[in-house]
C-alpha cells in the first residue's frame, strides 16, 4: 500500500512557474557572457593569523574579510598588470576581431546578495574604485554600505532593477549585455576584471564558479583548522581561497604567481597592508561610497 497521503495523491509532482523577468534577463546574460570552456580554477588554504592580529588590534570597526581579501587583489594587480585585463569583442567592429581590455585602475566588483521575492536567481555586485589606495576602514564601511542597500539607497541597483521591471525583455536583455561589447560601458558598470564573492557566512567551505569576469574569487567559511607552525600541528584560522581565471588572458604560470602574490598578501597583512592599518583602527561608523 502506497504512503501517500490521499490528499496528496491527485498532487501534480511538478509546476511551471510563470515567466519572471529577473530569471530571463539573469539567464540570457549568463547564456551569453559565461564560457566555462577557457577558464581554470585555483584553490589554497590561507593562514589567517597575521590577519586576526591586525583586527584584534582594530579600534572601533574591525576590517572585513573581503576588505582584506579586496585588498590583497588590487595591490597584486599593481604588480602584475597583465592579469588585470578583460577580453573584449565590439559587434559594430568585427573586423577588429577580438581584443585585450587592459585597466589602469585597481577596480573590484563586489557581489552582494538581494533579498527579492522573485530574483533568487541574481546576485548584484557593485563597483570599488582604486582598492589600492582605499584604507581598509573606508572599505570594510563600503562594503557593509553595499551589503545593508536597497533599491532605495543603491542608484545601481535600481537603475538594475528598473531596466528589468520596466522595459521589454528584448530591450532589458540587450541594454544587460552592451557592457561586454564597449569598453566604456564595462568600466561604469561592470567595474575592470574582478569579481570577488564571499559566501563564507552561509556556511560555505568554497566554491568554485565561473563568472562573466576575467578573474574571480571567493573565499569559504572562516573557522579553526588544523595548520603546521614551526613544525608543529596547531589550530588555527584559515579560509579556503579560489581564483577562478580566463585562459585567455594569462596562461597558468603567470596566474599562478598572481595568486601566489594575493596569498603572499594576505597572510603576511601586518607588514603588507601596513600603509592601510592605521586608517583602519581609526575607522569611523560613517558609510564610505564605493
Amino acid at each position: 500500500m502506497s504512503d501517500i497521503p490521499v490528499d496528496r495523491k491527485a498532487e501534480r509532482s511538478y509546476v511551471l512557474e510563470p515567466k519572471n523577468r529577473y530569471f530571463e534577463a539573469i539567464r540570457a546574460v549568463a547564456d551569453f557572457e559565461l564560457h566555462p570552456a577557457p577558464t581554470v580554477t585555483f584553490m589554497t588554504e590561507v593562514d589567517l593569523t597575521e590577519i586576526e592580529r591586525v583586527r584584534a588590534a582594530s579600534l572601533g570597526v574591525k576590517p572585513s574579510y573581503t576588505a582584506f581579501v579586496a585588498k590583497a587583489v588590487a595591490l597584486a594587480l599593481l604588480d602584475f598588470p597583465y592579469a588585470n585585463r578583460r577580453v573584449c569583442r565590439s559587434p559594430w567592429r568585427l573586423w577588429l576581431g577580438h581584443r585585450l581590455q587592459r585597466f589602469n585602475r585597481c577596480d573590484v566588483a563586489v557581489a552582494s546578495e538581494r533579498d527579492v521575492p522573485g530574483a533568487e536567481s541574481v546576485a548584484f555586485f557593485d563597483v570599488f574604485r582604486d582598492v589600492d589606495r582605499t584604507p581598509l576602514g573606508e572599505l570594510t564601511e563600503a562594503l557593509r554600505a553595499l551589503a545593508e542597500s536597497d533599491i532605495t539607497t543603491n542608484e545601481q541597483w535600481r537603475s538594475f532593477s528598473s531596466l528589468i521591471t520596466r522595459l521589454p525583455q528584448w530591450l532589458s536583455t540587450w541594454l544587460i549585455r552592451l557592457p561586454y561589447f564597449f569598453p566604456s560601458v564595462w568600466i561604469k558598470y561592470r567595474g575592470a576584471a574582478v569579481l570577488i564573492s564571499s559566501p563564507s557566512k552561509y556556511g560555505v567551505d568554497a566554491v568554485m564558479a565561473t563568472q562573466s569576469y576575467a578573474l574571480s574569487l571567493a573565499f569559504g567559511l572562516v573557522r579553526l583548522r588544523p595548520i603546521v607552525r614551526d613544525g608543529q600541528v596547531v589550530a588555527g584560522k584559515t579560509f579556503a581561497l579560489t581564483m577562478n581565471f580566463d585562459r585567455r588572458v594569462m596562461a597558468g604560470a603567470q596566474s599562478a604567481r598572481f595568486f601566489k602574490r594575493i596569498v603572499e598578501r594576505l597572510e603576511g597583512a601586518e607588514t603588507s597592508m601596513a600603509p592601510f592599518l592605521v586608517a583602519a583602527q581609526a575607522a569611523s561608523a560613517v558609510p564610505v561610497r564605493p
